[in-house]
């Protein structure tokens, strides 16, 4: 009987802001998928399943699952918290409601309260929280009835249930967590897939039963012969020689399980090196991208700072004149006062000029004439020749005469005629206000193109910040999985000293060790017929022969049945991960290879990716990768003969696949799981009306795909304190 999840609600869950009546997911059996951008609430959701099953939470700060009572405070909603009151009352929970088979129908509530004792929502200290009991109901699906479940035992079973603990790896799935969930270079990782799709552990202990047994009939055997008054020397000499030849096979056996040793642990060492080394190879190109990405954004910044700094210039730059912002009329009656000034002051100093000397500006004869010449001959000559008479000198006349000589050059004290004159002031006011007063139709224009490129320019620092954090994101994420401080060259070293010494065991295990255990066990084999031929002479009971061949016959069996079913099922992981692979690829352009398992000297299994012709393919592209994987996750459930009973929830599947492969990826889930439940981002569209990308529109049409939910967080960007998560059933 299936676990079908019918709905999941939350309460003041991380950015699910309110009651859970206003946070619910109906779901359904199929596909259900849920699209959000990043910080709508997908892997809050995902969360959700995480505190129900391991009383944790991924910290997106740090990539890392903490136990959620070390991060109480980072649960509660933002918003929740800051509407609470000091001594006041916050409640956050989850609560889940599936069905398991016809009949029944559960619901599981988990919640915990804070009690708010301090201003600072986000510091734990300012918080008292006290986790609640898990709550668990059944009914009868006729009825609609929940009854309390009491027992802790019951409760457990029934959260199990929901998702077998041996099958969470295998239908709860995050990110990339795909890689982790079976790890073909680790003997373990395989045989617990095995495990749990068969009962080789009831062979292997059937094998070790079969195993004494034999043991304890060949002890009777001999110990009956040894007292047997009949016995011949063949009979000890044998004995003897089985024993020498057991004894050199126990001492082979422990050296293979010494070498096996060695290359398990070089192997683990190996991948260990090899994800580390892959890792400071992204660390570094992260990087090279961070400082490049980083220098930009300093440099958009100085300039967005220099700039800013510039705008305030404007104000008394001639060349931008914002000051004389609104001054038109200013302008013009400034213009017309100083034009007023300007007549009045000369018509006060003209008459005080006409005032004071008269005759300098009332005579008969022309301006400069006489000229300078005639009147230096009329001087000189002490005659005037205008009126032709004698200007002797020291006369009237002559002194007349010098003086119109001298009109060009006559310089005299200029007496104050205002009391004050701002003719220079004004003057001066005129001067420095023109290149204000010629910009002002301009201004306007200039402050909105000012403005505008302000604008640019702080877009590109928010776009360069935005780059940063995404680059600064994906090496947190690399270094979650390596190691921040790891020398290259030491990875290196290691490396390929952990290839030569699996290279070396490898050797030993499959040119020596196993060649000789092999013959050992030919020449025990041997010496044990020749013992049963001897023993057919002597006077020994039927019993204790038959008891004693019974029994090696039955330990042989069992180590070639634990064997054949390990190798069957290997064969059949192997046939079901390529049917899986052929439809996961088959709606991308390129041709897929052939998944190949192979067994290492170890017992490990060596996941191959082969072409047609059985050459390696490497450089596949990440999605490929993960394709491969997740063949292999839907082999490993449907190469068991029985239906499979439990949901997949996957959140960001897709972050690495194409158009292609996330199309192939809801049918290949929806043919395998009884239920789906996706979170995405990549089929989200801001900008479309029904805010998904044109895969997602082509998904509303698709038979298998029964809910299609769409979280969206405020049109304007919104604070933390004001975050929530609207949800919006399309399908």
């Amino acid at each position: 009987m299936a676990s079908i999840i019918n709905s999941i609600s939350f309460h003041n869950f991380f950015n699910y802001y309110g009651d859970y009546d206003n946070n619910r997911y109906e779901l359904e059996e199929g596909v259900n998928i849920i699209v959000a951008d990043n910080g709508a609430g997908k892997s809050k959701f995902f969360n959700a399943f995480l505190w129900l099953f391991e009383d944790k939470v991924l910290d997106s700060d740090d990539k890392t699952k903490k136990n959620i009572r070390d991060v109480y405070v980072k649960v509660v909603s933002d918003k929740a918290k800051f509407e609470t009151d000091i001594q006041g009352k916050v409640s956050c929970g989850i609560q889940l409601e599936y069905t398991s088979g016809d009949r029944v129908k559960y619901q599981i509530i988990k919640s915990f309260t804070g009690v708010r004792l301090d201003e600072n929502i986000t510091d734990g200290n300012s918080w008292q929280f006290i986790p609640g009991e898990i709550e668990v109901n059944k009914t009868d699906i006729v009825l609609t009835r929940y009854r309390p479940v009491y027992d802790e035992d019951e409760k457990k079973r029934i959260i199990d249930k929901l998702i077998a603990p041996a099958f969470r790896k295998y239908s709860f799935l995050q990110g990339e967590e795909v890689n982790k969930i079976i790890d073909f270079s680790k003997k373990a990782s395989i045989e617990e897939a095995v495990q749990n799709l068969t009962d080789i552990k009831v062979y292997e202990k059937i094998s070790a039963v079969t195993s004494d047994i034999k043991v304890m009939a060949e002890k009777d055997l001999n110990k009956f012969v040894k007292e047997s008054s009949d016995k011949s020397d063949q009979f000890d000499k044998t004995i003897a020689f089985k024993a020498s030849k057991e004894n050199a096979l126990q001492q082979e056996l422990e050296k293979l399980k010494q070498f096996e040793e060695t290359f398990d642990n070089a192997e683990k060492e190996f991948n260990e090196l090899d994800k580390n080394s892959a890792n400071a190879e992204k660390r570094k190109d992260f990087d090279d991208q961070l400082a490049s990405a980083r220098g930009k954004l300093r440099n958009s910044v100085d300039e967005y700072e220099k700039y800013l700094e510039g705008i305030n210039n404007r104000f008394f730059d001639g060349n931008f004149s914002w000051l004389a912002m609104g001054f038109h009329e200013h302008v013009d009656n400034y213009r017309r006062l100083n034009e007023n000034y300007i007549s009045k002051r000369y018509e006060k100093k003209a008459l005080m000029e006409v005032e004071d000397n008269p005759n300098d500006y009332f005579h008969f004869l022309p301006v400069n004439s006489p000229d300078t010449v005639s009147l230096e001959n009329m001087i000189e000559k002490e005659h005037c020749y205008v009126c032709d008479r004698a200007a002797p000198k020291g006369t009237p006349s002559y002194e007349y005469l010098i003086k119109l000589k001298n009109r060009p050059t006559l310089k005299k004290e200029e007496k104050p005629f205002v009391k004050n004159d701002l003719k220079d002031l004004f003057g001066n006011i005129q001067i420095n206000a023109q290149p204000f007063y010629n910009k002002i139709d301009d201004i306007p224009q200039s402050i909105k193109t000012t403005r505008l490129k302000e604008s640019q320019m702080l877009a590109g620092i928010n776009k360069q910040k935005t780059k940063v954090k995404s680059i600064d994101d994906q090496r947190k994420d690399v270094v979650v999985a390596g190691n921040e401080n790891t020398d290259p060259k030491a990875i290196i070293a290691a490396y390929k000293g952990a290839i030569r010494r699996m290279e070396n065991a490898r050797l030993k295990i499959d040119n020596i060790i196993k060649p000789g255990i092999a013959k050992l066990k030919k020449d025990i084999k041997g010496y044990e017929i020749e013992l049963k031929s001897i023993n057919k002479n002597q006077n020994i009971p039927e019993g204790y022969q038959l008891n004693y061949e019974m029994a090696m016959d039955l330990e042989e069996a069992a180590e070639n049945a634990a064997e054949r079913v390990y190798d069957n099922m290997i064969s059949k992981l192997e046939e079901h991960a390529n049917e899986h692979f052929k439809k996961l690829i088959a709606n991308n352009n390129l041709a897929g290879g052939i998944l190949k398992f192979e067994k290492s000297p170890t017992g490990s299994i060596q996941f191959m990716y082969l072409d047609s012709k059985g050459n390696n393919v490497s450089g596949s592209s990440t999605g490929f990768q993960l394709m491969k994987k997740f063949a292999v996750v839907l082999a490993i459930i449907t190469a068991n003969d029985s239906n499979y009973s439990y949901p997949l929830l996957a959140d960001a599947p897709l972050s690495d696949f194409g158009e292609g492969f996330s199309e192939s990826f809801f049918t290949a889930s929806g043919d395998v799981f009884p239920q789906s439940i996706i979170l995405v981002k990549e089929l989200y569209n801001r900008k479309d009306p029904t805010k998904l990308s044109d895969l997602g529109k082509e998904l509303l049409n698709t038979e298998n795909i029964n809910k299609i939910y769409v979280n969206e967080v405020p049109e304007v960007k919104p604070e933390q304190i004001e975050l929530s998560t609207n949800i919006i059933c399309i399908k």
